[in-house]
């Protein structure tokens, strides 16, 4: 009986009494879900965060001022460690609702699921396995962009590259928060605030560490696709039926990565690694590429992300 077990040993008269306590247990891993309207694609979120072998965790749901029916279908499932909370007023992107969980988090870890995404089985375990193996403050895990008709495009780049791993394919300590501070507002910065969080712990010299796994697929968030396909109902179903499907879906991967970079260089693909190459020498120095584009404001990158998915770009 080590410490913190909830049952407690009395010796009275020789004899041994045995007493149970009721202690709440803190979970593992908390996971954030900010949501917005998109209660046909949460519930396959959802689907695939309730199948995952790591099982020590809690789920804040955090609505951006829903309208739609996404509390019933977090209800639906009848899981304790699903909570659901809506925030009073629609922020219009993830910041507000992510800060709020962060808020709410119980857990030695954090992690995200976007409300359009899924995990395959062991995302969860591979990465908390990971952090604490290699004693790291951030762990992600290879994520594929999932396309129309399939396409596959973005292996991971490393921590130190232009672009910081998606939030999906990460899970990082919660007092990393404490010390860095929560998701910026989009009118507070130039960056997409996911990257200015994670940049911020890049050069504060936070420890990022990938696991060579593939355990998320992020679909792509355009309009036009959002209304067209049900990806992630077919992916749901290919995963649980066909036991080598990450075998596979990385083996695409490795075919299209081969094809491009052994194709002819096209005058966008030099235009892109040279810039690539220039952003990776500053940040290297400590220096936001941002600098690169002096004509962008404070929330504009954010107003075109939202304008992409048909919302109003306030």
């Amino acid at each position: 009986m080590g410490f913190g077990d909830p049952h407690l040993l009395l010796m009275r008269n020789g004899q041994c009494k045995v007493f149970v306590m009721s202690v709440e247990k803190t979970p593992a891993v908390t996971v954030i879900i900010a949501t917005y309207n998109k209660s046909s694609t949460l519930y396959y979120a959802i689907r695939s965060l309730l199948w995952q072998t790591f099982t020590d965790f809690e789920c804040w749901i955090i609505g951006d001022a829903c309208t739609d029916d996404s509390e019933e279908v977090v209800a639906s499932f009848n899981d304790p460690r699903l909570n659901w909370y809506n925030l009073p007023h629609n922020s219009g992107y993830q910041s507000a609702p992510t800060n709020e969980g962060l808020r709410r988090a119980a857990g030695t870890y954090i992690a995200y699921l976007n409300h359009d995404d899924i995990w395959l089985p062991d995302h969860l375990q591979v990465l908390v396995q990971t952090i604490e193996r290699e004693q790291a403050d951030f762990a992600y895990s290879i994520l594929e962009w999932v396309k129309d008709f399939g396409l596959r495009a973005d292996i991971p780049i490393l921590p130190d590259a232009p672009q910081p791993p998606e939030v999906p394919a990460l899970l990082h300590r919660r007092d990393i928060v404490e010390e860095l501070g929560y998701w910026k507002e989009p009118h507070e910065i130039i960056a997409d605030p996911r990257v200015a969080f994670l940049r911020n712990a890049q050069f504060a010299g936070k420890k990022f560490v990938l696991a060579p796994y593939l355990t998320a697929l992020k679909f792509i968030p355009y309009k036009e696709y959002y209304e067209s396909s049900n990806q992630q109902a077919e992916y749901l179903e290919r995963i649980s039926t066909d036991p080598h499907f990450a075998e596979k879906e990385l083996a695409g991967l490795l075919v299209e990565a081969y094809a491009q970079l052994s194709g002819p260089i096209t005058l966008w693909r030099l235009r892109y690694e040279l810039f690539q190459t220039i952003r990776h020498i500053l940040i290297r120095r400590g220096l936001e590429p941002d600098i690169l584009m002096p004509w962008l404001k404070p929330g504009s990158r954010i107003s075109r992300w939202r304008k992409n998915r048909g919302l109003d770009p306030k």
